[in-house]
């Protein structure tokens, strides 16, 4: 799990350094135009992506907002068993001295199953009563990704609280009324609103992979002589400093992440790093020479636009927007929208073959500045991980 966790938390680090520093867009045009020779980028063939919405995407839109609107009670009579969230308080001790502990009246939350206090540490609680206390040993591997405790057997003085518990109330008028301030009072009105958010949500999905699409054939459609040698360096430096200055927050330096994304050792991620660089450099490039050739360069009016179609996008303040990423980078963002907008108008549709089907239906969003890269376990894992070491 802890592994699973850090590779996670790094392969979002180094999604972030790929896409940092992409602007310029019109003064890097001689050089990039240097490096390459596109091929008719009008008529590119891609399968434009279903814009249907699945048979459960309302109610799946329903069940969160049920579960968003659920109430937390403390169980402090049942007897802990697998899966439940506890709330304990602890003192870690190892070799008789005090190394971490949590103390505090809020306590500390754990999923019993997910063992982000060791292996096997939540196994030896399972049966344990609220209000009771229980001694808990872990024993770490020799490989452990904190040197410290590598080899050694830590205990813990566990004082249970209680079992938090989760009630997911019924969707009904009441609830649709309460929850929205009354701006819906039915869940005939809501599931209206919440059918429109799907299908809008939908159609931002198809769009992206129809860029996405295009995009792909675009680079295959054109032959690459070579890269900028600066601007390679400057991706490689700034990202393996990102995911050493990260890695090193778990204890773990690159060759070990390296086997925790598979690789059996630095020079081949290292490589694996560098096809990624030259991916991105595919993509600026291309992007580059037709922005400046059919005169599609981000205007300031457009740059605003896209700034405060992410933030609405996702419920942040244009300045929050600003203060992640440099105007240069949200630049190159909307100046690559307006480019694969264009390409996607001036494209062709083809029919879907079950192979091209299932690649438009896997294929990212290219203009959003931000990714989820965790699944709501992973996130919930490291969530409770923050404060273990």
């Amino acid at each position: 799990m802890k592994k699973r966790i850090i590779a996670v938390t790094l392969t979002c680090v180094l999604g972030l350094s790929m896409l940092a520093g992409c602007g310029k867009t019109v003064s890097d045009y001689d050089r990039y135009s240097a490096c390459a020779t596109i091929g008719s980028y009008e008529g590119l063939e891609y399968v434009p992506a279903s814009r249907e919405l699945a048979d459960d995407a309302v109610q799946n839109k329903i069940d969160q907002f049920c579960n968003q609107n659920s109430v937390k009670s403390e169980d402090k009579e049942s007897a802990i068993k697998s899966g439940d969230v506890v709330n304990i308080n602890y003192v870690k001790t190892v070799d008789g001295e005090e190394v971490s502990s949590e103390k505090s009246d809020d306590g500390y939350e754990l999923t019993i199953g997910n063992n982000v206090l060791g292996d096997g540490f939540d196994d030896q609680l399972v049966g344990v009563k609220p209000g009771e206390s229980k001694t808990v040993t872990v024993t770490y591997a020799e490989d452990n990704a904190d040197t410290t405790l590598a080899g050694k057997t830590a205990e813990f003085k566990v004082d249970v609280n209680y079992i938090s518990v989760t009630t997911i109330p019924e969707y009904t008028n009441e609830l649709v009324n309460k929850a929205t301030d009354g701006e819906y009072t039915t869940t005939e009105a809501y599931t209206q609103y919440l059918t429109e958010q799907a299908t809008d949500e939908k159609n931002r999905e198809a769009d992206n992979a129809d860029r996405s699409s295009v995009l792909k054939e675009l680079i295959a459609n054109t032959t690459f002589t070579k890269y900028p040698e600066d601007e390679v360096k400057s991706y490689m430096n700034s990202i393996v400093s990102n995911l050493e200055s990260t890695a090193s927050q778990y204890g773990i330096g690159i060759e070990t992440y390296a086997g925790y994304m598979g690789y059996n050792n630095e020079a081949d991620f290292l490589n694996y790093l560098y096809t990624s660089v030259e991916n991105v450099m595919q993509e600026k490039i291309v992007v580059t020479i037709i922005a400046e050739k059919e005169g599609l360069n981000a205007t300031d009016d457009d740059l605003a636009a896209y700034k405060q179609s992410l933030a609405d996008d996702y419920s942040v303040e244009v300045s929050d927007i600003e203060t992640y990423y440099s105007d240069s980078d949200l630049r190159f963002y909307t100046t690559e929208k307006k480019v694969l907008d264009y390409l996607v108008s001036k494209g062709k549709q083809v029919e879907s073959t079950e192979e091209s089907s299932e690649a438009a239906t896997e294929t990212g969003d290219t203009d959003e500045a931000t990714s989820e890269t965790e699944t709501a376990s992973e996130t919930e894992a490291a969530s409770e991980a923050d404060t273990v070491q």
